[in-house]
């Protein structure tokens, strides 16, 4: 491998998701060696995908359908199993993404513990203690965060800032099909469905 892919193949190994406000120096070898980074992490079975847009890159596992000799090659990316709290979580997350990138010139979507814990709270079962149900919420938010999907603001460790990569993870069609599913719950679980019966 020549000297100019070493440093941006390791952040990408590394960093899960690499944004361009982060490490910029990093960010712009990225840009002027995309291609030759592709062909090298290809391959080991990975893909690089950058978002210029979005000024954000990561690395992902090649579909066996999607390479060209069609042979599996073992996992080096790390699927993760979520919860339906978290899956929840990620899905109401990338909707107010789009909200915001509907109706503001703002790129950041920085909301608090308590925005996160009130979004997410008629979602979940009732729980007879309040205090279990937030530090329910909280580990739900530390698993986000861990994933690097919230990142918490430099300003106040009560506020996260949502990522933008979050966009990639959870596409239109699985927040449509997500928020059908949604509508469905709160018909069945509305007190006037329940009354209907």
């Amino acid at each position: 491998m020549s000297d100019a892919l070493t440093t941006p193949v390791v952040h990408l190994l590394k960093a899960g998701v690499l944004y361009q406000g982060d490490a910029p120096l990093v960010w712009e070898q990225i840009l002027a060696q995309q291609a030759a980074i592709g062909d090298y992490l290809g391959v080991i079975g990975l893909d690089v995908v950058v978002d210029r847009a979005e000024g954000y890159a990561y690395v992902r596992q090649q579909d066996i359908e999607n390479r060209d000799d069609g042979t599996a090659v073992p996992r080096l990316v790390t699927r993760h199993r979520l919860s339906f709290p978290v899956s929840l979580m990620l899905v109401l997350l990338r909707g107010r993404l789009a909200d915001s990138d509907a109706g503001s010139d703002d790129p950041r979507v920085v909301l608090t513990r308590e925005d996160l814990v009130e979004m997410v709270r008629g979602f979940l079962p009732p729980r007879g203690n309040e205090a279990q149900l937030i530090d329910q919420i909280d580990a739900h938010i530390k698993k986000l965060v861990d994933l690097k999907v919230l990142r918490p603001t430099k300003q106040t460790t009560a506020a996260y800032e949502v990522r933008r990569h979050l966009k990639a993870l959870v596409d239109a069609q699985v927040l449509n099909d997500f928020n059908d599913l949604l509508a469905t719950y709160r018909s069945a679980a509305s007190p006037a469905a329940k009354d209907d019966v």
